[in-house]
């Protein structure tokens, strides 16, 4: 198994708060070859961000520096390409995606039958109205739209000799889903996606349907066939954020245990109970809860190999303020995003040397001439209480599937 590093884009470009992160590029000419010389394999950049660079210049600018891609995609909001306002758009052949208000009228038949007396919750649940049906149908016609053309205008690199599109990742529905509706919508693009033979992840973040730990936990284990179908990717900064603990909760940990067997990409950002993101993952205060998410990343990576994985990917994706703090009043970030990255990146090729040595392919990534390996982190034991051999074995049984 190989390990590919990909650099995300956001915060690194002045299309996407670079400028606010004081990012030292500023432009994705400029930009591109600097990850090259660096080490990065590819970058991971928004499928509508692709469009508005212009797809051939980013698939030729990619293949003349040996750079692969992941494309991320939305199924709401203006980062969708049927949408206007951010990285132009419009753009012709996409789909506008659903609005708040038509989310709110969907929704509007089923809060009046539930809060009826003598109300039947279950018998509410048994089939989507007409306003849901279209609301569903709205967001997997955004979502297939995206994954078509992504994979077409970008190649997949397993199957085209030009080809840089490694996988998509999607940011699938919105936390205000009713379970009903996101039954319908999986089932959907899951068997799309295995029968054009997409890869696409959805994404374990804050504000789609996946934004929590407990409710991610309960949706697989009640529809099996969803669980057996789906690929993660697994941004676990949310949902320690959204659970309010910290990395030793073994709640927690046991419910990253269960979706293990189903990631296939991570987004290794390091949050805390109140927020996805600290301050400075590198600073004394904030390194127990780095080395924490580092044993869960670490799993995923263990679980990966069991699975018989060629590579596996990842990136490090601390934000650009406002996601990132910043000083009251002067509104100074409180590190340097660019160097921050960069350190998770280079402590991650460590330790995958750690745990698989010369006998699997690591990065090649340099150190910068403002970020090296310092300060080193520590590896953390798994607990005993949690649930190892569930992940193991869930693992084996996907393999062999």
């Amino acid at each position: 198994m190989k390990l590919e590093q990909f650099r995300t884009l956001w915060g690194c470009l002045d299309l996407c708060d670079g400028e606010l992160a004081h990012s030292p590029y500023h432009d994705f000419e400029e930009l591109i070859p600097k990850l090259a010389q660096l080490g990065y394999d590819g970058i991971e950049v928004p499928f509508k961000m692709a469009l508005h660079l212009g797809a051939e210049k980013v698939r030729a600018l990619l293949n003349k520096h040996g750079m692969k891609m992941n494309c991320m995609i939305f199924t709401d909001n203006v980062v969708v390409p049927g949408a206007g306002i951010l990285w132009g758009g419009p753009y012709p052949g996409f789909t506008a995606p659903t609005s708040g208000e038509e989310m709110a009228e969907c929704l509007k038949e089923r809060l009046s039958k539930l809060t009826a007396d003598k109300a039947d919750y279950d018998a509410a649940d048994r089939e989507l109205s007409a306003p849901e049906e279209k609301v569903v149908a709205t967001h997997v016609k955004v979502f297939k739209e995206q994954v078509e053309q992504a994979y077409k205008l970008f190649g997949d690199r397993d199957k085209e000799t030009s080809g840089v599109l490694t996988m998509v990742n999607s940011h699938s529905l919105k936390d205000n889903f009713p379970e009903k509706m996101a039954v319908k919508f999986f089932r959907e693009v899951l068997a799309w996606e295995a029968e054009k033979g997409f890869t696409v992840c959805h994404e374990t973040h804050r504000k789609r349907f996946l934004y929590s730990p407990w409710v991610t936990r309960e949706f697989l284990l009640k529809y099996p066939d969803i669980r057996k179908s789906l690929k993660i990717c697994a941004d676990l900064s949310h949902w320690i954020n959204v659970a309010e603990t910290d990395c030793n909760d073994p709640v927690l940990c046991q419910a990253i245990e269960l979706i293990v067997p189903n990631v296939y990409h991570t987004h290794c950002r390091v949050g805390y109970d109140h927020g996805p993101q600290v301050s400075d993952p590198r600073a004394p205060e904030w390194i127990s809860y780095t080395e924490g998410h580092e044993r869960w990343w670490d799993w995923i990576w263990q679980s990966q190999l069991l699975r018989g994985f060629s590579r596996t990917t990842m990136i490090a994706e601390h934000g650009p303020p406002s996601y990132q703090q910043t000083l009251p009043y002067s509104k100074t970030p409180t590190a340097h995003i660019w160097d921050v990255n960069h350190w998770i990146h280079l402590r991650r090729q460590v330790r995958y040397t750690h745990l698989f040595g010369s006998e699997h392919e690591g990065s090649k990534l340099v150190v910068s001439s403002t970020q090296g390996y310092e300060p080193e982190t520590k590896v953390l034991e798994k607990p005993s209480t949690i649930t190892a051999p569930f992940a193991i074995s869930s693992a084996k049984r996907q393999r062999t599937a």
